[in-house]
């Protein structure tokens, strides 16, 4: 009698463990369901029952923005789309894109999001608004189309301007993005703006550069200029000796030819 309610007990324990296991297996395995990020939400659409969600890591201002996408289906990740991607500012007489890049269709290591980025020439205003157009392929023959209206604020980042030959160029100050004493990651990028919507990279400028205090009438010591690395990004170091007012002075040459002085000013 007494082995026969062992039996009976050690069964419904085992069936308990079990159910208890298998909860705790599916539970786990949810790398295929779609999770709020810890991200700014800039907005979504869907389109034949595919979801595409915009996200960044603080509101966006003109320069260079990081921008982050989810797409799913009825709340299941959709695994490697393809993307086709442009920011577009529409004004009274004329719309044009800016300098991006498109997603390639694999996730981040830091938010397990597909990534992307834009660099905005211009604030949202009276002068025009800015919106994320997109084209994503989720299966094979299913694409959903849709446009994410956004806010971009203002900002001393870009630096636009026409040579003597009227060749316009987009100059994009990105690094330090929060300015400290001593040496700095210094970051440019430099598009050449080929119709209203392409804006190529500039993969061979050479720039010169001197960082200056305007108010101490000095500049500083063991700068490096920014060198090409690649897709029109150019890095270098910028050593801040002290707090207060700065330039950034960049003079840049293209194939020979003078592309001008162009400065960003900051203060910190």
């Amino acid at each position: 009698m007494f082995n026969k309610k062992f039996r009976r007990l050690s069964g419904l324990l085992i069936a308990i463990l079990f159910a208890a296991t298998a909860c705790s297996d599916f539970n786990n395995n949810n790398s295929d369901l779609i999770s709020e990020p810890d991200l700014l939400k800039l907005g979504e659409f869907t389109d034949n029952g595919i979801t595409v969600e915009a996200y960044a890591e603080a509101p966006l201002a003109v320069g260079y923005n990081k921008i982050y996408l989810e797409v799913h289906e009825a709340g299941v990740r959709v695994d490697q789309p393809s993307f086709d991607f442009t920011p577009m500012m529409h004004m009274e007489n004329h719309s044009h894109a800016s300098p991006y890049d498109i997603p390639d269709g694999s996730r981040d290591d830091v938010h397990d999001l597909y990534h992307t980025w834009a660099i905005f020439t211009m604030p949202s205003g009276m002068m025009g608004r800015w919106e994320l157009q997109f084209s994503v392929e989720g299966q094979p023959g299913i694409v959903a189309d849709g446009i994410i209206s956004i806010d971009v604020e203002d900002s001393n980042r870009v630096k636009t301007f026409m040579t003597d030959d009227e060749q316009r160029y987009v100059l994009t100050w990105i690094e330090p993005a929060e300015p400290e004493v001593g040496m700095n990651d210094l970051a440019v990028a430099l598009h050449k703006r080929e119709s209203m919507i392409s804006f190529p990279p500039v993969t061979d400028a050479v720039f010169e550069f001197e960082p200056w205090m305007p108010s101490m009438d000095h500049g500083s010591s063991n700068n490096v200029s920014p060198a090409h690395e690649g897709n029109g990004f150019y890095h270098g170091q910028v050593n801040f000796n002290m707090t207060g007012d700065w330039e950034l002075r960049f003079d840049i040459v293209l194939n020979g030819e003078d592309l001008g002085h162009h400065v960003f000013e900051l203060d910190f």
